[in-house]
Formats: C-alpha cells, structure tokens, sequence
C-alpha cells in the first residue's frame, strides 16, 4: 500500500521539496548531517520514504491497517495518534494535523487537499513553496507570513532529534 498521508501535506515538505528542487529551507537545514543525497522522498505516500520517517509508527500502522488517513481508523484518536502529536509539537507543522483531519472528514480528501495545494503557493507568483521557507525561490516574496518557523530551542532539538531520526531509520534499512 503507498496511499498513507500523515494528515501534512507532502507537497510542502521541506524534504520533498528539497529532493525535487535541491533548495534546503530551515527545516532542511536542521539536517546538515544527513548526506545531500539522502534528503529525497517520494512523500508519505510513496513506497520511497526519506529514511528518518521510514520509521514514523503512524505510517506503518496506517499501512498495516490499509488506511488512507487516520481520521479513516475505526481507533482514530487513538493512544498512537495521541503519543505522536505531544511528541512531534515541537515541530510547528505537525500543529496542523488535528484541523487537517477534521477537514477531511467534514469536507473530503479532495476540497482539503486543494486547499492545501493553494496555501502552498506563493501570492505573488504561484510557485510552490515549502513547510519552513522564508522566502518563494522564483521572485524573492518574503513568505515569513505564510510558513512555519523553526527557532530557538526549537532548532535546537531539531538538529539533534532529526538527523537521530535518520540514523535510526538508515539502520533498519535493508541493503541494496
């Protein structure tokens, strides 16, 4: 199953965006441990993951379950759910997860996704941005508005906690 989106929107993943363009953002920048090569990812979607959220329990049990969303589980909240959200606060995007599940459920898959798509563009010119960036790549628009910020202890812990994730993620990995 390649079908689970951890209820963020993939399109504006710093890494993703990272493994489409080559531009790292602060998010990104968080991982200057991590070999270039390595910040790539299909998405959460994808059977190609970046190998620091192979190892995210919400999609593998969304995978084992063969659910799309978790708002989609008969268990949804559950004590997963729940464990996961008080851990990955300290990374803003995550913030969003709750509002994005009562979206799908009330509105559907497609108007959020839409309007996920949208929010992820810059006003002034239309080009995708991501998660962290402080500014759109293509005319220079300041987007400290529009994305999230990682600051302070913040970045902190995200510099260590990220590339740990990464590791630990490399490790299960079978060889090629």
């Amino acid at each position: 199953m390649n079908t689970f989106n951890p209820d963020t929107y993939c399109g504006a993943c710093s890494i993703v965006m990272h493994g489409e363009t080559g531009r790292a953002d602060g998010f990104a920048a968080c991982l200057g441990s991590v070999p270039k090569e390595d910040l790539a990812c299909g998405g959460c979607k994808s059977d190609t993951v970046y190998a620091g959220c192979s190892t995210c329990s919400l999609r593998r049990c969304a995978r084992e379950k063969g659910v799309e969303h978790c708002v989609n589980c008969a268990d949804y909240p559950c004590k997963m759910y729940s464990k996961w959200q008080s851990v990955a606060k300290f990374l803003p995007h995550t913030h969003e997860a709750a509002s994005s599940l009562e979206a799908i459920k009330r509105d559907g898959v497609g108007p959020w996704l839409a309007a996920q798509k949208k929010r992820w563009l810059c006003p002034n010119c239309g080009a995708p941005f991501s998660w962290y960036a402080p500014e759109c790549c293509k005319c220079g628009r300041s987007l400290t508005s529009e994305a999230h910020k990682i600051s302070g202890w913040r970045k902190l812990l995200c510099r260590f906690v990220l590339p740990m994730a990464y590791r630990k993620g490399k490790e299960k990995r079978p060889t090629d």
